[in-house]
This record gives C-alpha cells, sequence and structure tokens, in this order.
C-alpha cells in the first residue's frame, strides 16, 4: 500500500462527489426556467445517492416521527460511503498505472 497514492485518491475522490453535483447544479441551470427532465436529474442524483438507499434501511427514524425524509446520520453515512468507494476505485487506476508505468 502506498501512502502517497492514498493521500491523493482521497481528495480526488472527494472531488468526484462534489463536481458530480456541481454538475447538475449546472443542468438545472441550463434548463432555467424551466426543470430538466427527469432521466437527467436521476442519472446525476443517483451516482451520488446510491448508497443513501442502504443508509436510509440502517439508520431509520423514529416510529412517531411525521418528517420522512432520510435522518443527518443515514446521509453522513451513505456520504462517507461514498467517498470510501470512489477513493477505492482511484486507489485502484493509480496503483493500476504505476505497475504498468514499471513495466514499461
Amino acid at each position: 500500500m502506498s501512502w502517497k497514492r492514498l493521500l491523493v485518491s482521497i481528495p480526488l475522490g472527494f472531488l468526484i462527489v462534489v463536481g458530480d453535483g456541481v454538475a447538475l447544479m449546472l443542468v438545472s441551470l441550463l434548463y432555467r426556467p424551466s426543470h430538466p427532465p427527469g432521466w437527467v436529474i436521476a442519472a446525476f442524483y443517483y451516482f451520488d445517492a446510491w448508497p443513501l438507499w442502504i443508509t436510509q434501511r440502517i439508520f431509520t427514524r423514529a416510529p412517531g416521527d411525521t418528517f420522512g425524509g432520510p435522518t443527518i446520520l443515514a446521509v453522513a453515512a451513505a456520504a462517507l460511503f461514498d467517498l470510501i468507494i470512489f477513493s477505492t476505485i482511484i486507489y485502484a487506476l493509480l496503483s493500476w498505472r504505476a505497475r504498468r508505468k514499471v513495466r514499461v
């Protein structure tokens, strides 16, 4: 395990999550004053939010709660899960690239 690659992959994973949110905002701005098509919003939203589907079932609301949205703990856990997944993918790509450079 290379600490240098790990310290590069974590900020890049974070930038992927933030970049997807910024891209979603830009698409919404392009369609103003109307709304963008649902499939466009879903493509950007579910790229980042799919872990929330899992964490909502783990961190449920209290039985008498009428709010209906996800808990803060579920959102935070989904964000951490997203960061771990994207950082792992980037770390694997950087490791593959380093191994390929050594061979050539």
